[in-house]
């Protein structure tokens, strides 16, 4: 099954769920070659509902006439993917690992009027903010909170800040408050800045710590903290004084670096 909604004149909007018919795909790739010849970028948002598959008939031909999308990756804008089946999320962010052009994010079924909103330009990042710097009164200590998905957006912006924020500092110190592990746009992991971030972390860093998160989190970061230098602590969500005494700081205030 697949049903065409309401969207922007260069959004591709569509709901499917079952196995797709060869009809089906022909009248796709009708419309995205119809989309790419009237507008400079096309967007994609996609409900998936109980996907089973594709009919293999003709299936061959229609992968010949799919090399109009590669031929025009840097032409495809956003693509939304609303998705509550765990298998299409992760193929989806492993695509858009490898497309590193094209803007892909995942939401579940309670986001589908965000992520449609997204994908038309009416929102400037997918999931809100989901990092949050925390100002303290030390200029060597840096703290952060994060709760939620971080897309490339927020990675990019929080990797400058932090840059910015180490330089010229030969020691420091790092807070983190970790509410729900959303994951990260996998494409904001691969860029020379994200790497530049945490290799001079690694080397001027004296103390990490760590305050809630997952249950798993405390038993990993007890696991790794023999292999680095640095000084590592997982403190409780209650315990969080005590993780600011124990790096000799206070916070002073929080804020966002993108709406």
């Amino acid at each position: 099954m697949l049903e065409y909604l309401p969207a922007n004149e260069d959004v591709i909007a569509l709901r499917c769920g079952g196995t797709l018919q060869r009809a089906e795909l022909e009248g796709f790739m009708d419309r995205l070659e119809a989309s790419l010849a009237a507008h400079d970028r096309t967007h994609f948002y996609a409900e998936i509902v109980d996907f089973s598959g594709v009919e293999t008939d003709g299936l061959g031909d229609l992968m010949k006439r799919s090399a109009v999308y590669f031929q025009n990756l840097r032409r495809i804008g956003r693509v939304g993917i609303v998705a509550d089946q765990s298998w299409i999320r992760w193929a989806t962010k492993l695509e858009g690992a490898l497309l590193p052009h094209v803007s892909y994010e995942t939401f579940d079924s309670s986001e589908r009027d965000l992520a449609l909103a997204w994908v038309q330009g009416e929102r400037a990042h997918p999931h809100g903010a989901a990092i949050r710097i925390i100002d303290t009164d030390r200029p060597d200590v840096l703290a952060f909170a994060m709760d939620g998905h971080v897309d490339r957006a927020e990675m990019d912006a929080v990797t400058a800040h932090f840059l910015s924020a180490i330089e010229g500092k030969t020691k420091i110190r790092m807070l983190g408050r970790i509410g729900d592990i959303g994951g990260f746009e996998m494409s904001g992991l691969f860029t020379g800045d994200y790497f530049a971030m945490k290799r001079t972390f690694l080397e001027r860093m004296e103390r990490y710590a760590i305050i809630g998160g997952p249950a798993w989190l405390r038993t990993t970061l007890n696991a790794l903290a023999p292999l680095f230098k640095v000084e590592i602590r997982h403190f409780d969500t209650q315990e969080e004084d005590a993780a600011w005494s124990w790096l000799g700081a206070r916070p002073t205030g929080e804020r966002t670096l993108v709406d």
